[in-house]
């Protein structure tokens, strides 16, 4: 299945958060964009970082949710993001179903879902430390 395009309406779901209350994406349609960015398989303490840092910086306009399907406890995982401060919406995603809904088949990608529930910007194979690219599409896509 190819990545959704822009001008697609964003498949809604439920997901865990491992920083909070469950994540249910209808919530956010008519208050604000999200972007969604889906992560590598492994924990990376620097992209933890730096996304934590673009949540902080643009979390008034636009809701950073993380997608991992690859952890090595969920435990682990919300102990870890606690130490790094990365109170952002993080999910875990085992099954990929996520990752099937919004036609994500590398591992990492971002799309910005507009606040009206339509994909603005949806890439593949972007560098997981790239937050250039990340922050460009907040920027541009995210209003």
């Amino acid at each position: 299945m190819a990545l959704l395009a822009p001008g697609t309406p964003a498949p809604m779901f439920k997901a865990m958060n491992l920083t909070g209350p469950e994540i249910n994406l209808e919530n956010y349609k008519g208050k604000k964009p999200v972007v969604l960015m889906f992560s590598s398989t492994r924990v990376d303490p620097a992209q933890i970082g730096a996304v934590r840092d673009l949540w902080k910086k643009h979390r008034e306009k636009v809701e950073i949710i993380t997608i991992s399907f690859k952890l090595p406890s969920v435990s682990m995982a919300k102990s870890f993001m606690l130490q790094m401060g990365a109170k952002f919406p993080a999910t875990y995603d085992p099954a990929q179903n996520i990752y099937k809904l919004y036609g994500v088949e590398n591992p990492v990608g971002i799309v910005v879902v507009d606040s009206n529930g339509n994909i603005a910007f949806a890439a593949e194979a972007l560098d997981a430390k790239d937050t250039k690219t990340l922050e460009n599409a907040i920027l541009e896509h995210a209003k």
